[in-house]
């Protein structure tokens, strides 16, 4: 996933602050700076490329509308961040990303950056093949039973991988038994692309373009009967922040 750089403009620092302490923590989000003084936020976009900023509506030197008409004519996309709802129509008006009514949760959050994503995508195609793996040919080999056999393994192939004792168990698309491996499933973990691997429980990751449903603690994969186990939120976020995302 692209990382997108961004600007956060707000005379509260206390909801920068707020912001700040959810974006830091995701990986394909850039903070380049943050203004409590809209003037300042003007001269820094004129002279710095920056792909998004989320934006107060009630500020003292200048409201968020007139900060859009006043910016430069740049590719920059907007999120609006007011605690005022009768705002929210004439922001749409103005093709903004999104607009989050303050306090925001972090749910809210991530689904503005997921249709930031989206739009960025449709205004850049060439971005699309970040989002498939169908275009990802990294690979790794496997070796085999005998001695200097080697089985190559495309990581879009993989279905999931666990763990049992000492040995990993890697579970393809192409319906043959797992193949195994006896390294760590943390040095495994760290070779996958985080952007589609995603690990659930201990012992098990898997590939999220094969994620069906989550039920019971448990996570259905396409093509795998087994359901496989969810672990606690805290230890796995990435996972818990997967489901949240784009719920309807």
């Amino acid at each position: 996933m692209k990382q997108w750089s961004v600007i956060i403009v707000d005379d509260q620092q206390a909801s920068i602050d707020r912001l700040l302490e959810w974006l830091e923590v995701l990986p394909n989000v850039n903070i380049l700076s943050t203004f409590t003084d809209p003037i300042r936020a003007l001269t820094f976009l004129r002279f710095n490329q920056v792909d998004l900023v989320i934006l107060d509506i009630q500020m003292e030197n200048m409201d968020g509308f007139g900060f859009m008409s006043a910016m430069p004519k740049k590719k920059s996309k907007v999120i609006l961040y007011t605690a005022f709802p009768e705002f929210e129509d004439r922001g749409y008006q103005r093709n903004v990303v999104d607009v989050l009514l303050k306090p925001v949760s972090q749910t809210r959050l991530l689904i503005a950056l997921d249709r930031l994503d989206t739009e960025m995508r449709l205004n850049s195609p060439e971005l699309d093949d970040r989002h498939s793996l169908d275009h990802y040919d990294a690979y790794f080999n496997v070796k085999g039973p005998t001695r200097y056999m080697r089985k190559l393994v495309r990581f879009k192939d993989i279905i999931y991988i666990t763990s049992s004792n000492r040995y990993v168990f890697i579970y393809c698309n192409d319906g043959n038994d797992p193949l195994v491996s006896n390294s760590l499933l943390k040095d495994i973990r760290d070779m996958l692309p985080r952007n589609w691997f995603i690990q659930c429980a201990k012992g098990y990751i898997f590939n999220s373009m094969y994620f069906n449903s989550y039920r019971n603690n448990k996570v259905k994969l396409n093509h795998v009967e087994q359901e496989i186990p969810v672990g606690n939120k805290s230890l796995y976020k990435d996972f818990w922040d997967l489901i949240q995302r784009n719920v309807i």
